[in-house]
């Protein structure tokens, strides 16, 4: 970034679906939904930005828990979008959510297997 460049934000976008995020991710109990969650959400977030992303390009969403992947053809739409913008920066906020919550899951399925041979 060169100083004074001005960037676009997308932080009133994420303002808008963040609460219903939070929510969905706590009603997910298995680590499937918390991909489901994700992936809705990333494509809901992207298309307030973009109105020709929906929800249809899930397939282009790869969610691992501990990293995620956009492929073609979201990718180049998402690289275009990101061009001195924070639109990186909150799409790694909404992953970081999601991955805490995938972790937690996965620990308490964990600890409840351990549970279980006692």
């Amino acid at each position: 970034m060169i100083k004074g460049e001005k960037i676009v934000s997308y932080v009133k976008y994420y303002n808008e679906i963040e609460a219903e995020y939070r929510e969905k991710l706590v009603e997910a109990k298995r680590k499937a939904d918390v991909r489901e969650v994700f992936i809705y959400i990333l494509l809901k977030f992207l298309s307030k930005i973009d109105d020709s992303i929906d929800q249809s390009y899930s397939e282009f969403i790869k969610f691992e828990g501990e990293s995620f992947e956009i492929l073609s053809p979201l990718k180049e739409k998402v690289e275009k979008l990101a061009e001195k913008s924070d639109l990186h920066a909150i799409i790694e906020r909404i992953f970081e959510a999601a991955r805490n919550r995938y972790i937690k899951i996965e620990h308490d399925e964990n600890t409840d297997y351990f549970n279980l041979q006692k």
